[in-house]
């Protein structure tokens, strides 16, 4: 029997379709009984992280992963030279229609915090209130491909410039224990395996240098995580678009997340009947 006192906070982190081996990891939670008191999400995470706070099920979140076609890309497409290739309207009707309405932070059933970045000052922000929807495609509006998002004298763009892991956000939240799920790790990564000869083209070298940024912000930012979960997922570029289409590419990266969670489940169990 799990201790109920302690407060479990789940840190979702950035990462383009290798994010949907967070699903993995919630339905990992879930199975074995473990509770989730907090969401703290950037990017990808936000998307996941407010889904389950919103309506609790894991299995229609697989659902709505698994049935993505090209037809469902092509719908959020409102090209734009403004700021981004994508305006990201369509995006965000998208996403309201996954969450089912146009939820408040107050009407979700658990609490939950999303990272995204200002693009004026700098600064990392917590949307912790107001239009979850909003705040979900502020997180997501990767630079260059979705116009940034306008919001409290803010412009708003992809958390996981500032905190592609936020962890330590899920710790201010009051968890007591910190699971974090990691998609940065250069150990899966083939861009991060280069041998000294071996030449990196024009078109990959911002991607590349993107990463590298990404995967030591990450690192910095694993100071506070209690349980760390690190999915066997390659890199895939900036977002990797295509892979979001792709049925057998998805149900890897859940299963990815699944067998990442269970490796830690016994360590998780352990604290938590302390």
């Amino acid at each position: 029997m799990v201790n109920k006192k302690l407060k479990v906070g789940l840190a979702l982190g950035s990462g383009g379709v290798k994010g949907l081996s967070h699903i993995g990891v919630i339905k990992a939670l879930r199975a074995n009984n473990i509770p989730i008191d907090y969401i703290a999400g950037s990017s990808i995470g936000a998307l996941v992280g407010a889904f389950y706070a919103a309506s609790q099920d894991v299995d229609k979140l697989e659902e709505i992963a698994l049935g993505a076609t090209w037809k469902t890309g092509l719908s959020i497409v409102d090209p734009t030279l403004n700021g981004g290739f994508v305006k990201g309207e369509r995006l965000e009707n998208l996403i309201r229609t996954w969450i089912i309405s146009d939820l408040n932070f107050n009407d979700l059933n658990i609490p939950l915090t999303i990272i995204a970045t200002d693009l004026i000052t700098g600064e990392e922000i917590n949307i912790k209130q107001g239009n979850v929807v909003k705040a979900i495609r502020a997180s997501l509006s990767v630079p260059i491909v979705f116009q940034p998002v306008e919001y409290e004298n803010k412009l708003l763009a992809d958390g996981g410039l500032s905190n592609p892991l936020p962890d330590n956000v899920a710790r201010a939240m009051g968890a007591d224990l910190v699971i974090a799920v990691n998609l940065d790790n250069a150990r899966f990564s083939n861009g991060f395996n280069y041998g000294p000869n071996k030449n990196i083209n024009l078109t990959d070298m911002p991607i590349r240098a993107l990463n590298i940024l990404r995967h030591h912000l990450a690192q910095n930012s694993l100071k506070t995580a209690d349980i760390l979960i690190e999915p066997n997922v390659n890199e895939i570029g900036l977002v990797g678009w295509s892979k979001f289409f792709d049925s057998r590419e998805v149900k890897k990266n859940i299963k990815a997340g699944e067998e990442a969670m269970l490796k830690v489940l016994p360590k998780i169990k352990t604290i938590m009947n302390s």
